[in-house]
């Protein structure tokens, strides 16, 4: 095996120790209490094994795993590490109250709003008494907008930022004075005369979420906002976009499926969201669609693709070839952004604009690096014209790792669009992508939405509990002889000239790039990957056609299709919800 596809066991010790002091004598692997990682030490020598317990098959030091693997155990390690170690304190018992009124005869009640001496804020959502007779505060912290540190949140005057995950309670000599917050849900700045009416108080529209993975920065849902500052969700959307048909703009064509509907009230309306589910499709639009990655995944999960554009006469081409029925233009985004409004209108849009600029392996400037930079914030002018729904986002992790002032200014860019946001960097190798590939993917919600959940992972190591992850070796193994961009007779030719060591395919590629990878050949080591075999790794079905130019470039830019097709079921899987519930809301 290559050693650029494996890590020694050593590594893994030393990451695990440095990592989390640990003086455990034995961890588990995977979550699975039947595979355990042990030091032993004998004779004032230490000796590190891994034990597969349910076959008591031992891993010797000096064993090796793939680096993609790796990361995924130590990863899995990590979290189970820290859970071990951090159990949940038992706080005392605390008698609750709903007013509590202090010496100078001043009440404070649930509902009230408080400034705290360390210039932050609290709605009082709890207020206790501890057995040593001190009145603590809980409920929703909050802070100006303008002196959070996030640069993606916007520099509102009178503004406050709802910080979720802060919730210890505030002891009550930390309160400064009363002050008047108004929690609101409506996300149309430009259009808020409220704040003219009541131009001495703070407003709160925003909450920040931060998770182990994930980041999100949305408007209050109208649950969250105070009575008399509330709008409901189908105002808000009808405000932003007109009216909206749900569960799809598109009518799908016979044959349907017959519904049987019964006398049942309750019958009756999920006999109406069934039809509508089955009679109906959401309209997506790919933007910089490449050879059409994203379109054939967003196809597979049941999105009903309207239009797409691409700069790129090569990747038009191909698209032009897989999705004869899509309007595909070969344009600049602000060119095609020039289109009828109504034909821009879709459900979901979707943009990844060139992300060479940003990447880890861009290291020295290129002639294209301005245009492409220009083009990143791209994505805040076709939502502002085509008025979808939601908005999805994928981008090298660069971006976010190396690149922190213009990703938070994507981000607030949608923000003060009137879009709530969620990113994160996943790795597309837990969703059956046979390859370590990392993007950052961003999903936003229009007003009055709600915002999706990312997917969660499908695959992983044996003990996780998902799929297996997905190998080489199962992604080519059935690549018929004669396949469309599969001459194996000239990668043979190619690679007898630089043979390198063999290894075994089951396991999962280096990430693909335009010009295949590093270290990403044939697990024979006799020579490189096809083109097929590379599009076969990046997901593509073997029915997916390529033009004839630039066909490993067009591989290597795609989303994979099956990463695609995950992060659009659970986007459907989330609008159907809120439409199933306004269906519901207006009968």
């Amino acid at each position: 095996m290559p050693s650029d596809y494996c890590r020694n066991m050593d590594a893994f010790e030393r990451s695990m120790i440095d990592d989390n002091d640990s003086d455990a004598s034995s961890v588990t692997i995977d979550n699975d209490p039947d595979r355990l990682y042990f030091l032993r030490e004998a004779d004032g020598t230490t000796t590190r094994e891994f034990i597969d317990l349910t076959v008591g098959e031992t891993i010797h030091d000096g064993e090796y795993v793939t680096d993609e693997c790796f990361e995924i155990l130590r990863d899995d390690w990590l979290t189970s590490a820290r859970k071990a170690r951090s159990p949940s304190p038992e706080l005392p018992e605390r008698e609750a109250l709903e007013y509590v009124c202090c010496d100078a005869g001043i009440v404070y009640k649930l509902g009230h709003s408080v400034e705290l001496y360390d210039e932050t804020y609290l709605r009082i959502c709890s207020i206790r008494r501890d057995t040593d007779g001190e009145i603590l505060f809980g409920g929703r912290r909050l802070l100006k907008a303008k002196n959070h540190a996030g640069t993606y949140i916007p520099r509102w005057c009178n503004e406050l930022v709802w910080i979720a995950n802060e919730t210890a309670e505030i002891p009550f000599s930390h309160v400064r004075r009363f002050v008047t917050i108004h929690f609101t849900n409506n996300c149309h700045i430009d259009e808020d005369d409220i704040k003219v009416i009541y131009p001495n108080c703070l407003f709160c529209r925003l909450k920040e979420v931060l998770q182990e993975d994930t980041t999100s920065v949305e408007y209050l849902a109208f649950e969250e906002a105070d009575d008399g500052f509330r709008t409901k969700p189908t105002s808000l959307r009808r405000r932003w976009r007109g009216e909206t048909t749900l569960f799809g703009s598109e009518n799908v064509p016979e044959p349907r499926v017959p519904v049987v509907v019964l006398d049942d009230s309750d019958d009756d309306d999920q006999g109406l969201i069934l039809k509508q589910r089955k009679e109906r499709k959401y309209t997506f639009g790919d933007g910089f669609c490449g050879a059409g990655g994203v379109s054939c995944g967003a196809d597979a999960a049941g999105l009903h693709i309207k239009w797409s554009f691409d700069l790129s006469q090569p990747a038009t081409a191909t698209y032009m070839l897989n999705f004869p029925m899509v309007v595909c233009e070969q344009s600049e985004v602000f060119d095609f952004l020039t289109n009828d409004e109504e034909f821009l209108r879709v459900d979901i849009t979707h943009g990844s604009p060139p992300c060479q600029t940003f990447s880890p392996a861009h290291t020295i400037p290129g002639p294209n690096d301005e245009p492409n930079s220009a083009c990143l914030f791209s994505c805040g002018n076709l939502i502002r014209r085509a008025k979808p729904r939601v908005h999805t986002m994928e981008e090298t992790s660069g971006l976010f790792d190396r690149h922190q002032e213009w990703f938070f200014g994507v981000i607030r860019d949608f923000i003060e669009t009137g879009y709530s946001v969620r990113w994160a960097l996943l790795n597309c190798m837990k969703y059956g992508v046979p390859q370590s590939r990392k993007r950052l993917i961003i999903i936003a919600s229009g007003p009055g939405e709600t915002l999706p959940q990312l997917p969660r992972p499908t695959h992983g190591l044996p003990g996780s509990g998902l799929h297996n992850l997905t190998t080489i070796s199962q992604m080519i193994r059935n690549i018929p002889r004669g396949a469309p961009d599969h001459d194996v007779a000239s990668a043979q030719s190619r690679g007898s000239r630089n043979r390198r060591a063999p290894f075994d395919a089951n396991q999962q590629a280096r990430t693909i790039t335009c010009g295949g990878g590093e270290n990403n050949y044939h697990p024979s080591g006799l020579r490189g990957f096809t083109n097929r075999e590379f599009a076969c790794l990046q997901t593509f079905p073997l029915e997916f056609q390529f033009g004839r130019r630039e066909v490993r470039k067009q591989i290597g830019n795609a989303v994979p299709p099956l990463f695609a097709k995950a992060i659009y079921k659970e986007i459907i899987r989330s609008l159907q919800e809120t439409d199933e519930r306004e269906l519901g809301e207006n009968r």
